[in-house]
């Protein structure tokens, strides 16, 4: 009977099951922290559960010799996992546990005969791993994420008949979202996203700033290295790179990681305050300095961060004039208000940051070159987010949490979606992403936050990618042709996570995009 073979290919992987559930689930959920009561429970778990599947095992057998027709397959795989999920040759479902809606957020019912894609595409779970086996016809793995906030350890495993013929994939799940003792750090994992969470432990275990610095790229790693440095030293440092890529987020981190954390800090848009204002807002003044001053004087903004430290942005929109008196109160460490004559002592530490070619401005005449080498002491150069791909995940995921809790929402972007912002290049840096995240929260009717909702000029602009293409250097045709259908099927494959999407947005069959994915090794 088909139900035999099912069961004898289940079977089969069972006693592999709490060894990967241990290795790719528990210890991918918790990242890796090692905990001795917590690992002594485990293995208490697992003696008890392979006694009673040994004990199982045996009762099956026995019942399945005496009359096969008796078996209750529901029963037995549902004492076995919380979840049995059947789909035929196509990822259509045919069978689904009771329970299914207690995990994933869908009636059973509603499941029968439709499509696993068609729900993963609206975000129900992801990742799916049922078009994965039905690709490679192999057993696989994965930790599942689902719409009811559960994290499972999902297998998939493919079935077939007497003769070998391919039926179907079965899908075993095991909620692992409630663990006892460390479901305080499970509570952590669902709201920063766990990508995101393996970061910042990583940052949490090295610095106590409370500033968060959010990448996984090997650039901002180095970055970030650099600025842990310099923050326990008082030498000057520029911060250069496009507007919007952080750079006063990591002048904020050095702060709080230096010996002057407990001082001042003083940020200053040089290209904020009028012209007329600058000079009194920076050195302030004195009593009766000028008409319209303050009759007791005022403290200027440098002043202000004495025993601190001293943010200067935008430096190359500083007027040439007070480029002049500012290189005075750097070189003299001294301050005279408007309108004073006594000289105040400064104790300050000067970061500087601009998006702009100071080298070229010098050359131009529109920056002073004595101040120059005064500031440019020690450059950090924060890369654009599109030469970090990588960081692109970790700051979707936590500008997501942010917003969600700013403003008491639950909201999760679709697989879809999640690609889609993934693939885009972000000229305006990270200060474009938090943006468009904090307008996707806010302006979603739903909590799945779906790629109709994603601006027209974004997914435009990936299309044109598609569409537009350049050469650059001579090579072999044959060579070339098979480069361009290597980046097209790579870019379909992560926009839409399957062959039949991928060969529908390419315009050829379901096998021919299984075999080209397969020839290129995309996965």
């Amino acid at each position: 009977m088909e139900k035999h073979l099912l069961f004898e290919s289940i079977k089969l992987d069972v006693k592999n099951l709490e060894d990967s559930l241990i290795k790719e689930g528990i210890n991918y959920i918790y990242m890796k922290k090692e905990d001795e009561v917590y690992c002594a429970k485990v293995a208490n778990f697992l003696k008890q559960y392979r006694s009673g599947r040994d004990i199982l095992f045996s009762k099956m057998s026995d019942k399945r010799n005496e009359n096969d027709d008796r078996i209750d397959f529901e029963t037995i795989l549902s004492s076995l996992y919380d979840i049995v999920h059947v789909t035929d040759v196509e990822g259509n479902t045919i069978y689904c546990s009771k329970n299914y809606e207690d995990y994933i957020g869908l009636n059973p019912e509603k499941m029968m005969g439709k499509k696993v894609a068609d729900f993963f595409n609206l975000g129900y779970f992801t990742p799916s791993i049922t078009q994965r086996v039905i690709d490679t016809k192999k057993k696989t793995s994965t930790i599942q994420n689902t719409y009811k906030n559960r994290k499972l350890f999902v297998q998939g495993i493919p079935y077939f008949d007497k003769q070998g013929g391919f039926k179907g994939v079965v899908n075993l799940s095991t909620d692992i979202t409630h663990k006892e003792k460390l479901l305080k750090e499970q509570k952590e994992v669902q709201k920063l996203g766990s990508i995101y969470f393996e970061e910042a432990l990583r940052h949490l275990d090295n610095n106590e700033t409370h500033t968060p610095v959010i990448y996984r790229s090997e650039s901002m790693n180095q970055s970030i290295q650099l600025a842990n440095r310099l923050s326990q030293v008082d030498s000057s440092i520029i911060i250069t790179g496009e507007s919007g890529v952080g750079k006063g987020v990591l002048v904020r981190y050095i702060h709080d990681n230096s010996l002057r954390k407990n001082g001042e800090f003083v940020h200053i848009n040089c290209g904020a305050i009028p012209e007329s204002l600058i000079e009194s807002e920076l050195f302030g003044y004195e009593k009766g300095a000028f008409t319209g001053a303050q009759k007791e004087g005022r403290k200027g903004l440098v002043e202000k961060a004495n025993g601190g430290t001293l943010f200067l942005d935008e430096i190359a929109e500083l007027p040439l004039n007070l480029q002049v008196k500012l290189l005075t109160v750097l070189q003299e460490k001294k301050l005279t208000r408007i309108g004073g004559t006594k000289p105040v002592d400064l104790d300050i530490r000067l970061i500087t940051a601009t998006n702009k070619n100071l080298r070229q401005m010098v050359q131009e005449g529109t920056f002073r070159e004595d101040l120059f080498y005064r500031i440019f002491v020690i450059p950090i150069e924060i890369p654009p987010l599109r030469e970090r791909k990588e960081d692109i995940p970790v700051l979707i995921h936590y500008f997501i949490d942010l917003y969600s809790n700013r403003f008491f929402l639950d909201r999760r972007l679709s697989e879809k979606c999640f690609q889609i912002l993934e693939q885009y290049d972000w000229p305006g840096n990270v200060r474009e992403l938090q943006n468009l995240i904090e307008r996707l929260v806010v302006m979603s009717n739903g909590e799945i936050i779906t790629s109709d909702q994603i601006p027209y000029y974004i997914k435009e602009k990936l299309q044109s990618h598609l569409t537009g293409l350049t050469v650059h250097e001579m090579m072999p045709i044959p060579e070339a042709i098979e480069e361009v259908e290597k980046q097209l099927l790579l870019m379909a494959y992560k926009l839409h996570g399957s062959t039949t999407k991928v060969a529908k947005a390419l315009g050829i069959s379901q096998a021919s995009a299984s075999r080209k994915l397969t020839k290129y090794s995309i996965q």
